[in-house]
């Protein structure tokens, strides 16, 4: 399994990139995020994955809903000071974010239909942000167009895209983040 996440798409349908994250990356059942030694300046966002179900590759976009039968939401963790000195280095920034449980994955989905005007609550410790799916400049359905053009997905595979600015957690807090009213992440970071 592959997790695919598409960056960028808050601000721009055309300027994307992809990153990926290896299946160690998840972070299952709502278990609590730890965070790492290794960095002093974790980031997160808060965003919405695919289950992809069948093969794509180079996808029409008005096929894509085809080939996923679930959404999630997800919080994904990135070392942002890692990458700051690897893009100064001149190096990969892989390991900001392909560390182990650098990715929650809400153990629970919903149906795609029940997604299109779906409102993200998300309360982390006393902050509190809402973000809509139609603020972002990328619909599901063009998310996994997109990754198809690029890799091959595979039954089992995520297509992650992200709905919010990436902010900082702190140990201690409670992440919480519902979708049109049920929750379906809720974990510490510690």
């Amino acid at each position: 399994m592959k997790i695919v996440c598409i960056e960028n798409a808050l601000h721009s349908a055309d300027d994307l990139y992809l990153t990926l994250r290896s299946d160690s990356s998840v972070l299952r059942n709502n278990d609590d995020f730890y965070m790492p030694s290794f960095s002093q300046d974790m980031r997160c966002t808060v965003g919405y994955y695919l289950r992809v179900t069948r093969l794509a590759k180079c996808l029409n976009e008005k096929f894509a809903s085809r080939c996923y039968d679930a959404v999630g939401v997800a919080v994904a963790f990135t070392a942002q000071d890692i990458v700051e000195r690897n893009c100064t280095l001149g190096r990969p920034c892989d390991e900001a974010y392909c560390f182990d449980k650098s990715i929650a994955l809400s153990p629970e989905t919903i149906a795609p239909d029940s997604v299109a005007n779906g409102v993200l609550d998300i309360k982390i410790g006393n902050t509190v942000v809402d973000s809509n799916l139609s603020a972002i400049k990328l619909s599901l359905d063009k998310a996994l167009a997109k990754a198809s053009e690029l890799l091959t997905l595979k039954t089992g595979d995520i297509v992650y895209l992200a709905a919010t600015e990436p902010f900082t957690p702190h140990i201690s807090e409670q992440v919480e983040v519902s979708l049109g009213g049920i929750k379906l992440l809720d974990f510490e970071v510690k």
